[in-house]
């Protein structure tokens, strides 16, 4: 990946597609080697009191990885400082994370289906980037901090932020019904694949305006859809069945609005948000529209564009940045 150590929040039901599902590549040939690694259940099979004697064995196991989990994730400083064994100690005996650590051992007894649902995406993702490397995807507890956490060879997955929607811990947390949606297992992959588009190609419009915010999140969720062509769309928008719905029936009355009231260029971020952003509703569409509702615009934008260009590769897509230019070759017409 091209990146170093960039840490990327992601807090992201069968459903109709869009339109057509996403035609599967031919896979066959593609090979991809990548380790899942269950972090957490070595970490938390440490009893705290012996973390201490155990602290060396885990950092030549881990290496950078550990360092970069004690002190980006979890704020337990430099595996080198004097503190860090101590630190981790009370991290390991903190009352709240050993339940955590229960209910997600439970869960996630079951790796199998998880890693061939990653292998599956990076087959795609190997097929349509063939030079790109694969990385190896670690879980882990955060302490409801990172969702996940990316690095030059391997993504780690805060495994706590997908027990799902009705999750006794959100709901002592106070998690809004409309954030808990995202946090369900089914989520992990799209999220992983989601951060990949992130990190590769991330956002860098010289114009922080509408339309380019619009677009690029359009594209990251067509690349999502082109790593798991399957994916419910109720998933890939985090939208239930009837929010789903409501934009596909909405879709030409939400494009017009845009443009009637000029806010295709606008750059303040009280629009921006209100458009785009997490919430239970978008503003300008009322209170039955889902949060982010333009979101579903954008990606709408991006598949007319490359059924026009149908020549255009996913590379290709994923390297343009300029929305106003974009916009005026997709020819979208809802």
């Amino acid at each position: 990946m091209k990146k170093n150590f960039a840490f990327i929040l992601v807090l992201f039901m069968a459903s109709t597609a869009c339109n057509n599902r996403a035609k599967s590549p031919d896979l066959r040939d593609i090979e991809v080697d990548f380790e899942l690694i269950p972090f957490y259940e070595e970490l938390f099979a440490i009893a705290p009191d012996s973390f201490v004697y155990e602290a060396e064995r885990v950092k030549e196991k881990y290496g950078s990885y550990l360092d970069a989990y004690s002190m980006g994730v979890i704020g337990a400083g430099p595996v080198e400082d004097e503190a860090f064994a101590e630190n981790m100690k009370f991290f390991l005996a903190y009352e709240p994370n050993q339940e955590v650590i229960d209910t997600v051992i439970n869960l996630f007894e079951d790796k199998e289906s998880l890693k061939a649902e990653l292998e599956a995406a990076f087959k795609h993702y190997k097929y349509y980037f063939p030079e790109s490397g694969i990385p190896d995807v670690y879980l882990h507890i955060s302490g409801f901090n990172q969702s996940i956490v990316v690095d030059s060879s391997w993504i780690s997955v805060g495994v706590e932020k997908y027990l799902g929607r009705e999750c006794v811990f959100y709901e002592r947390l106070a998690i809004p019904l409309y954030l808990r949606r995202r946090m369900s297992p089914e989520k992990i992959v799209p999220d992983v694949m989601m951060s990949v588009a992130m990190t590769e190609y991330p956002y860098s419009s010289e114009v922080d305006n509408l339309i380019n915010q619009m677009f690029f999140e359009g594209k990251t969720r067509y690349f999502v859809k082109q790593m798991m062509p399957d994916i419910a769309d109720t998933t890939l928008f985090d939208f239930t069945g009837a929010e789903l719905a409501w934009v596909q029936n909405h879709e030409k009355m939400m494009w017009q609005y845009i443009v009637e009231k000029k806010h295709l260029f606008a750059v303040d971020r009280m629009t921006l948000q209100r458009y785009i952003g997490k919430s239970p509703f978008s503003y300008h569409f009322g209170q039955e529209s889902p949060g982010g509702a333009a979101i579903y615009v954008g990606y709408r934008i991006v598949e007319s564009f490359m059924k026009r260009n149908p020549e255009t590769t996913l590379s290709q897509l994923m390297e343009m940045n300029d929305g106003n230019r974009f916009l005026s070759s997709a020819r979208y017409n809802p």
